[in-house]
């Protein structure tokens, strides 16, 4: 997430919106709060957002671009199990983070009043990275011919294999979210785990890629 010092005004009350709301939920979360926090007035966050709903849901899609635009790009050039690798470690990482976790049991936790929130948040984060996924697997010359489809579903079993005990375990608390930024705290934290997890999914793929070709020559 983008330093302070280099946010406009309004980004900089979107991100103490994003910070707050998390912290406090969002009953709790106060514009005063919020205005504190980006170092302005209230009547100022009240000129840029009309009211605690609109800037509640301006900081929530504001949080998804930043977190979007912090995964890398997957090169279909590139080595297969090192990209896919780099990616689903970035998105772990990104994840188990404590600034995500918390904006995710706030969307649970308002899923009844707002529920097109936490559907945005699976439709952009999970289904926009799996949607990166599938794309790779389908442009990248090492997988030879695959339908869009059969693509997306082996792009959320790669998701899931790799990152979803991570992923729950820090939103139930079974694991403590990391306090600070991936940048700061040091990204691939649980690599060895998600390599396993790569090398395994390949392995199954060029297993059933062999079954499917002696099929075919009988």
């Amino acid at each position: 997430m983008k330093k302070d010092d280099k946010l406009s005004l309004p980004a900089r009350i979107l991100r103490a919106a994003f910070i707050t709301f998390g912290e406090r939920g969002y009953d709790k979360a106060s514009m005063d709060e919020v205005a504190q926090a980006a170092g302005t007035t209230k009547r100022t966050v009240y000129a840029h957002f009309t009211n605690k709903e609109t800037l509640f849901r301006a900081s929530f899609g504001q949080a998804v671009e930043w977190f979007l635009a912090e995964l890398p790009e997957l090169d279909p050039a590139g080595d297969v199990a090192a990209e896919l690798t780099h990616f689903t470690s970035r998105f772990s990482d990104l994840s188990t983070w404590r600034g995500p976790v918390r904006l995710q049991r706030v969307a649970i936790s308002e899923a009844e009043r707002l529920p097109d929130l936490a559907e945005m948040l699976h439709e952009r984060v999970i289904r926009g990275a799996e949607d990166r996924i599938a794309r790779f697997l389908m442009e990248s010359p090492g997988f030879g011919s695959v339908e869009a489809e059969r693509a997306l579903q082996l792009a959320r079993l790669l998701l899931n294999m790799t990152t979803a005990p991570q992923r729950f375990a820090t939103l139930m608390e079974a694991t403590k979210p990391v306090h600070l930024h991936p940048s700061v705290s040091g990204f691939d934290r649980d690599e060895a785990w998600i390599r396993l997890a790569v090398e395994f999914f390949l392995d199954g793929l060029s297993a059933g890629r062999s079954q499917a070709g002696d099929g075919n020559a009988r």
